[in-house]
C-alpha cells in the first residue's frame, strides 16, 4: 500500500470516528405511575428537574385537583396538596378536562380547570410559601354547553393566557374564548372570542396552549365547521394576544364529536403540536404543518390522546393510549423522534393500562431524557 492510500484510510477512519462521536445517544424514558386513585395527570418539570404533577380525584362530575412533586433520585411523590380552594369544584369527566398547568418565568405554577355545577372556569397559582391562592372565577356568565376543560400558557413576560370553548349552541357555532392577565395572574380581563366564527369548535374535544421564548402564543383546537369539518386548527398570536391568525393543522371529516385531545410543547426549533386524526396520532412542528409524522405499526384499537414533549436537543417524545371508546385509557405507548422527525429506537409500551378516562403526560429533563406519567 502506498503512502497516499495509507493516508486516505487514516483520514477515513478519523472522519468515521468523529461522525460516530457526534451522534447523540438515544434519550432515556422514565415511566411513573401517578399516585393511587389519580386520573388526568399533567406534569411539568422545573429548572432543577423536579417533577410537578397535578391530577384529578373524584366522580366524573365533581372532585378535586391535587398537587404533588417528585425528585428523580429514587424518591416518591410528595404528600398531596389540594389545588382548588373550594372543595369538589372540579369536573373530571375525562379525557378532555381535569386541570392544566404551566410554570411561569418566576417558577410559580399557574393552573386552570372548570366545573359543571355551576358551569364556570377557574384559575389559581402557587405562592412562594408553597401553597395556592384562592381560586378565581374567570367566567362572567353561566358557561352553557361546556364539556371540555380550559387550558393556559404563560409567556416570558409573565402574561397569563387562559382559553376555553363554550356556548349552548351547535358545535358549528361555538367559539374559542380567551382571558388575559397582564399582572402575573392577579387579575384578568373579560373573555373575548378569538376563533373564526365559520370554524366552530368541537364541544367535547380538548384544546391546548403554549408560549415560545419570543412570547408568541399558540393554541391548538378542534373545529366543527358545518358540524362535520372537525380538523385540528392552530391559533397563533405574535402580539401578546391582541390578534390571532388561524390555520388548518390536519383535516378530519366526521359528523360526530370524536372526544379527542391535543398537546403543544416548545423546543429549540419552535413549537411542536400533537393530535389525533381518525384513530392515528401525529406530531408536527407548527412551522411545517404539511409534514406530520406518526408512529409506525398498526393500532390495536384506536391511537388517541397524543401528548408530546421536546428536549433541548430537539428530540421529541410522543406518547399515547391505544384503546376502544372514549372511556378506555388504553395501553400506554411511546415513540422517540429526532430533530428531523425520524424515529429513534423502538416503540415503547407497558403492560399496565392507562386508567379509564385518563391520559398520559410527558416532560423533558435538562439532560435530554424524558418522563412519562400515567
Amino acid at each position: 500500500m502506498n503512502l497516499s492510500r495509507s493516508l486516505d484510510w487514516v483520514l477515513f477512519g478519523v472522519v468515521v470516528t468523529l461522525a460516530t462521536s457526534c451522534v447523540d445517544p438515544i434519550p432515556s424514558v422514565s415511566i411513573f405511575r401517578a399516585p393511587e386513585g389519580a386520573s388526568l395527570p399533567q406534569v411539568v418539570v422545573d429548572e432543577m428537574d423536579t417533577l410537578h404533577l397535578v391530577y384529578y380525584t373524584g366522580s366524573m362530575s365533581s372532585g378535586d385537583l391535587f398537587y404533588v412533586t417528585r425528585l428523580l433520585d429514587g424518591g416518591t411523590w410528595s404528600a398531596p396538596q389540594r389545588v382548588n380552594s373550594r372543595p369538589h369544584s372540579v369536573t373530571g369527566l375525562g379525557p378532555i378536562d381535569g386541570g392544566q398547568l404551566a410554570i411561569g418565568p418566576d417558577g410559580l405554577l399557574h393552573i386552570t380547570w372548570f366545573h359543571r355545577d355551576p358551569a364556570r372556569f377557574y384559575y389559581t397559582k402557587s405562592d412562594f410559601a408553597g401553597g395556592f391562592e384562592q381560586q378565581q372565577t374567570l367566567s362572567v356568565k353561566d358557561e352553557g354547553g361546556v364539556e371540555a376543560g380550559s387550558t393556559l400558557a404563560v409567556d416570558p413576560g409573565g402574561n397569563v393566557y387562559v382559553f376555553w370553548h363554550a356556548d349552548p349552541l351547535p358545535d358549528a357555532e361555538r367559539r374559542v374564548y380567551m382571558v388575559v392577565s397582564r399582572d402575573n395572574g392577579k387579575s384578568f380581563d373579560l373573555p373575548r372570542a378569538i376563533s373564526p366564527p365559520a370554524q366552530g369548535a368541537c364541544g367535547c374535544c380538548g384544546l391546548r396552549a403554549a408560549s415560545d421564548e419570543m412570547g408568541a402564543v399558540y393554541l391548538s383546537y378542534r373545529s366543527a365547521g358545518g358540524n362535520v369539518r372537525r380538523g385540528m386548527r392552530l391559533l397563533t398570536s405574535v402580539d401578546q394576544g391582541h390578534r390571532f391568525t388561524d390555520k388548518l393543522i390536519h383535516a378530519w371529516e366526521v359528523g360526530a364529536c370524536p372526544v379527542a385531545t391535543t398537546t403543544l410543547d416548545t423546543g429549540p426549533n419552535g413549537v411542536v403540536v400533537a393530535w389525533e386524526t381518525e384513530g392515528e396520532v401525529y406530531l408536527a412542528n407548527t412551522s411545517r404543518l404539511a409534514q406530520p409524522v406518526s408512529p409506525s405499526g398498526v393500532a390495536g384499537f384506536r391511537r388517541k390522546n397524543a401528548t408530546v414533549s421536546v428536549n433541548n436537543h430537539g428530540d421529541k417524545l410522543l406518547a399515547w393510549g391505544d384503546g376502544p371508546g372514549w372511556q378506555s385509557g388504553g395501553t400506554l405507548h411511546w415513540q422517540l423522534f429526532d430533530e428531523a422527525d425520524h424515529p429513534r429506537g423502538a416503540e415503547g409500551t407497558t403492560p399496565a393500562p392507562i386508567p379509564a378516562r385518563s391520559v398520559p403526560s410527558v416532560a423533558a429533563l435538562s439532560d435530554g431524557s424524558f418522563v412519562v406519567v400515567y
